[in-house]
């Protein structure tokens, strides 16, 4: 009998007595083959493409089937994925604020026409349309001072690195090793610093419980560079406000990155613009 449903295939799995095993013993499970063969043993045909089913940008994203079980999932890249049992492994994903954001004016600009064709919903727009009205400028100054900085790359990469997780107990545990696509939206370097940025534009008050990998999976990419600090940052963009969360130095733990570590969630500056008399 055909399976209807990704819930309805998740529903089986947690019936499953591999998979009660992994989690008991482990506290996690991951996957055994790519999702679109994974799913067959359930009868499941998927209409949608597997990054719908795994690419969760957001805790509000995640299952019902799995919220209500306290667990959550993450992608692991080549199509496979990782179940955590949340009363072992605090959730990976954040709970941000905006209350205690600090408001960065925009000095006037002669370019209205160019600031106007900015105008859409996309991401990429939305991060040149800071540019172009020098709000990195005042970024960068509150953060570093008088330092020069530089755009720096961004877009789609093939990277290999190991995943750690912490748990309850705060031992670190090796979970997986990521092999996949990660996807960088934007970079800004200074002498010393990276920041590394994840850019969503969205309806207002969405998108303060975007999962920690979506900000640090890119990171790997510049962990060669080791003069150089690597900042996660998280833009949010509701409408004609924007937010720039700007978290703590990222520290690679051996040579790869912890998945869940609450105390680097909390933003040490937290940016407001408002755009709409520009």
């Amino acid at each position: 009998m055909l399976v209807n449903s990704w819930n309805e295939v998740l529903e089986k799995l947690l019936k499953d007595d591999s998979f009660k095993n992994q989690i008991d013993n482990s506290g996690f499970y991951l996957s055994d083959s790519p999702f679109k063969e994974f799913v067959k043993k359930f009868d499941y045909v998927p209409s949608q493409n597997t990054a719908t089913f795994l690419s969760l940008d957001f805790w509000s994203q995640q299952s019902k089937v799995l919220q209500e079980n306290n667990m959550f999932l993450l992608r692991t890249g080549m199509g496979k994925f990782a179940i955590f049992d949340q009363t072992k492994f605090p959730s990976s994903y954040l709970t941000l604020k905006t209350d205690n954001a600090t408001e960065l004016s925009i000095e006037n600009t002669n370019f209205h026409e160019l600031v106007d064709a900015f105008r859409t919903r996309q991401e990429n727009a939305g991060l040149e349309q800071l540019n172009a009205l020098g709000v990195y400028d005042k970024i960068v100054s509150n953060l570093f001072g008088n330092s020069e900085w530089k755009i720096g790359p961004r877009g789609g990469k093939s990277s290999e690195f190991p995943v750690y997780a912490k748990n309850k107990s705060d031992e670190i545990i090796h979970v997986y090793d990521y092999k996949g696509q990660e996807e960088l939206d934007y970079s800004i370097w200074t002498r010393d610093h990276i920041l590394l940025i994840e850019a969503k534009s969205l309806d207002p008050n969405t998108g303060l419980d975007v999962g920690w990998h979506k900000l640090i999976y890119p990171a790997s990419r510049f962990k060669k560079y080791s003069k150089y600090k690597i900042k996660p940052v998280y833009f949010l963009k509701w409408q004609n406000i924007a937010y720039f969360f700007v978290f703590p130095d990222l520290k690679f733990y051996q040579n790869g990155i912890v998945i869940n570590d609450e105390s680097t969630f909390v933003p040490e500056y937290t940016f407001k613009i408002d755009l709409e008399n520009t």
